[in-house]
């Protein structure tokens, strides 16, 4: 069966029977059980595939992890999601509301600290 290299991170990954679809990639990793590969692409956001003689031909510098299977076999499959422009756009805006938010509270604070003093006598 052919591999190919799934890189994330810096680290190579040996797969099997890689997939894409709309918006999803999905693979067999080999030597992982459903909990190491669950720890190991749970916080993955980006991943390169290329060939076993090293050359990258699918680059995804957006993905979210979406589940690990194992099958009856006793082969564990992982799948990303890969979000859409929509989607990644709205993720965008929430971070920079988040930001702001927090921006504002901080400056409430020093506002108050000014007008009714800072508890020092």
């Amino acid at each position: 069966m052919l591999n190919e290299i799934i890189t994330t991170g810096g680290i190579d990954y040996a797969v099997q029977n890689l997939c894409t679809g709309l918006n999803t990639i999905s693979f067999v990793v080999q030597e992982m059980t459903v909990d190491e590969a669950e720890l190991t692409f749970k916080n993955v956001t980006a991943l390169a595939v290329k060939s076993e003689e090293g050359d990258v031909y699918g680059e995804y510098p957006n993905v979210v992890y979406a589940s690990v299977t194992k099958d009856a076999e006793g082969y564990v499959a992982v799948s990303m999601r890969i979000p859409t422009q929509m989607e990644q756009q709205i993720a965008e805006l929430q971070e920079s509301q988040a930001a702001t938010d927090k921006s504002q509270a901080e400056q409430d604070e020093v506002i108050a600290e000014l007008l009714y003093g800072g508890g020092e006598n």
